[in-house]
């Protein structure tokens, strides 16, 4: 009895787990974070006004750096795909000055192909519908499905 409790309740934990993972936080401001840092503390310590105030201050300038430091990566992130874009174009141009009109067209179809496989597995996750279904370590593995 005890283990069937405990099952239902790990069940239960992980599809919460599952839901929240979906869902998309909105990203608050330094301010906000700052604020919700120093209430915290405060609670958990007792601090007069005054100490609010400066651990605020302490927070808000950590917080304001750690934005900037996120904008900046994200940026560099922006340019690094923007960069792998031309790059992939250079390529694919390059290719193509290479190759029969007839292969070409072949070409076409075997990118759009296996650019429709990425979206469909990027859709499905892990374990989609290639056969491999409650195995564990692909072809030949480990199989829990017995």
């Amino acid at each position: 009895m005890k283990k069937l409790i405990m099952i239902a309740i790990i069940f239960s934990l992980s599809f919460t787990a599952f839901g929240q993972r979906g869902q998309q936080r909105e990203m608050s401001t330094p301010e906000q974070r700052a604020e919700k840092m120093t209430t915290r503390i405060a609670e958990q310590l007792d601090l007069t006004e005054e100490q609010k105030q400066e651990i605020y201050n302490i927070n808000l300038q950590n917080a304001q750096k750690r934005q900037v430091e996120l904008e900046e990566r994200k940026a560099e992130m922006e340019s690094r795909r923007a960069e792998m874009k031309s790059q992939n174009e250079s390529q694919k141009q390059q290719i193509e000055a290479i190759l029969t009109p007839e292969q070409k067209e072949k070409w076409d179809e075997v990118r759009s192909e296996n650019q429709k496989r990425m979206e469909d597995r990027g859709k499905k996750g892990r374990g989609g519908s290639d056969g491999n279904k409650g195995r564990r370590y692909g072809r030949g593995g480990y199989s829990r499905s017995k």
